[in-house]
């Protein structure tokens, strides 16, 4: 039988077409368009504060071309956003450094503050517009490696332009920073190719100059290095000393990147969901080991690791045991069949080196937008290799139909349903957000008052309350704290007039979620306290492993004084309660982004 590429099936022959790529993109950006209800959620409110003359909040820093400084690493200003309760929560790092160097993102949600302020819809289109773009430029690295008519080529880009890992990334407007570097750096990836493929003199300029361009809309960028890297280590064939100098304008756009940002005070520090390599090689170290298998194993197989971050801490395990074994399965099968072609090996290790790059943050699939242009490549070379093992063979193997079946059914129909209902997720957060905020009474009093929440489902949920009132022009409460984060079970004692005694039964800082505002866990030890204008918070004891697990937090005033307002999370609502008695103890349940979620969901759905 023919290979594939020469006589493929009649449903995949069609992604041999020209023009077939244009139809693809079309899908895909129909696939989304649940993204254009979603609306702002989170970090979207937040960009829209930062680019006002007057945020409203001290704890932040109004910059333009700098609306990505979330924290500052400053005790002053942090210690300002804990106290407001906005972003930061008691128990985060006092100098916790969440800031980057976007400002070519920062212009684009700049322009549609300016212009459509009111229309998050336009907004999204906005985003939409951009990936758009993207798949263009990934088509086209498609053909210039692979060539037309040839169906791995048009497979891969199938295969990548309607992953549903790519939802959260479109729908999410903050997110838009990983297009626009994405769009703006892989033109880098073939203006290299090309330049030694064909000797386009101008590829040694227009590659590093598109890669510059890709860092100043965001550090994702720094994935193209990746491929770079491995288009030298596999496709460029010149000696090691030539083949490092054909790399060495990238590597000086990046120190110079790296300068200029170091200088500007950006980066991470004091989160466990960022690690900066550089400033903490050990907590990035340690980020790799487990997120680098999680990641891989989503773009490749099972899509893990969102749950992996927003599930249940005891699934990590579980869910990184899956992952490794995942790997290994893809590796050796990809050893066995694709050992003799190089271009999979190369989108392969540059899926591999790309990935180690957004290993540094949150894993999640929606920092798979550069690691899945060589997935999805890779994917597409097994796909193609299998074919004539199953299609038309006079003994088709079991094993080959088995694994072909797998690979087409997760790929090619399983994310493209996916992709919708992954885009429209991100809606179902913002609805979460604000059926808590609902709870919090919206007149002008509000701004009097202190509103104390005993214990989150998970911290998103409250965290950007303060922020998307602010944002929204609307009363916001003085103060607005949660007390726990429930991990796990919270028990509540009441001590005296004063006094509430918070124990979580797997203590403090036990899920991802609470570690991304205190990376070490350890640094709140027996004893310590944290002082607020409405609270001081003392760890009373700690857990084997060093983490608090009871905390007295002792108010300024009587709880049952008018100023507080208190809340409690109940089947999927926030609802006023009142503090307990002196001496009682109440217990709440554990709650997570899961049930959240499915909370939301049924609100959604009308009643018979």
């Amino acid at each position: 039988m023919p290979p594939p590429e020469e006589n493929p099936p009649a449903l995949l022959s069609w992604l041999t077409r020209p023009r077939a790529h244009h139809a693809l993109i079309a899908v895909a950006l129909l696939l989304l368009t649940p993204a254009l209800a979603v609306g702002m959620v989170l970090d979207d409110h937040v960009l829209a504060l930062l680019a006002r003359d007057d945020s409203g909040f001290a704890g932040f820093r109004e910059n333009p071309l700098f609306l990505f400084s979330f924290t500052l690493g400053q005790e002053e200003t942090n210690r300002a956003l804990m106290d407001a309760g906005a972003l930061l929560p008691w128990w985060s790092d006092p100098h916790h450094l969440n800031a980057f160097f976007r400002p070519l993102s920062s212009l684009t949600h700049l322009m549609d503050f300016a212009l459509w302020p009111d229309s998050p819809l336009l907004m999204h289109l906005h985003s939409l517009l951009w990936f758009a773009a993207l798949l263009g430029i990934v088509a086209h690295i498609y053909h210039r490696f692979y060539g037309y008519g040839v169906l791995v080529a048009g497979l891969a880009f199938a295969i990548f332009a309607l992953d549903d890992a790519h939802g959260m990334t479109v729908a999410w407007i903050a997110n838009r920073n990983a297009l626009i570097s994405a769009t703006l750096a892989l033109p880098a990836l073939g203006a290299h190719h090309r330049f030694l493929s064909d000797g386009w003199s101008a590829g040694r300029y227009v590659g590093p100059m598109c890669f510059a361009l890709g860092l100043c809309a965001g550090e994702s960028a720094l994935g193209v290095l990746g491929y770079l890297a491995a288009h030298g280590l596999v496709l460029d064939r010149a000696p090691l000393l030539r083949r490092a100098l054909h790399l060495l304008p990238y590597a000086l756009v990046l120190v110079l990147w790296r300068v200029f940002f170091g200088a500007l005070g950006l980066g991470s520090a004091g989160s466990g969901a960022y690690h900066d390599p550089l400033a903490e090689p050990l907590g990035f170290a340690s980020a790799l080991l487990e997120h680098l298998p999680v990641l891989l194993s989503a773009q490749l197989g099972l899509p893990l690791a969102d749950l992996f971050y927003w599930g249940a801490p005891e699934a990590q395990m579980l869910i990184l045991a899956l992952s490794v074994l995942t790997v290994l399965g893809f590796g050796i099968v990809g050893h066995v069949l694709l050992s003799s072609d190089p271009l999979a090996r190369f989108f392969g290790l540059g899926m591999v080196l790309s990935a180690c790059v957004v290993a540094a943050s949150v894993p999640g699939e929606r920092l798979l937008l550069l690691p899945g242009v060589g997935g999805a490549a890779l994917v597409a070379a097994l796909i193609c290799k299998l074919l004539p093992r199953v299609v038309g063979a006079a003994e088709p193997s079991r094993a080959a139909a088995l694994l072909l079946s797998a690979l087409a059914g997760l790929h090619l129909l399983a994310a493209p349903l996916s992709l919708p209902v992954r885009a429209y997720l991100m809606k179902l957060v913002g609805e979460a957000i604000d059926a808590a905020d609902a709870a919090i009474p919206s007149e002008p009093a509000i701004a009097e008052r202190t509103v104390i929440v005993l214990a989150a489902p998970f911290d998103l949920l409250l965290s950007y309350v303060q922020v998307g009132r602010q944002a929204r022009g609307e009363p916001r409460p003085a103060h607005l704290h949660w007390l726990a984060s429930a991990s796990s079970e919270v028990r509540v004692q009441r001590l005296d007039a004063h006094t509430l005694r918070v124990e979580l039964a797997a203590g403090f800082l036990y899920s991802a979620m609470e570690r991304h505002y205190r990376g070490d866990a350890r640094a709140l030890p027996q004893g310590a306290t944290v002082e607020l204008s409405e609270f001081s918070a003392t760890v009373f004891s700690t857990t084997d492993d060093g983490r608090p697990r009871i905390v007295d937090f002792r108010f300024r005033r009587p709880l049952e004084d008018g100023q507080y307002l208190f809340l409690r999370y109940d089947r999927g609502r926030l609802r006023p309660t009142a503090p307990p008695a002196v001496g009682e103890r109440v217990a709440l349940p554990r709650g997570d982004v899961v049930e959240t979620l499915l909370h939301q969901i049924l609100r959604t759905i009308p009643s018979p």
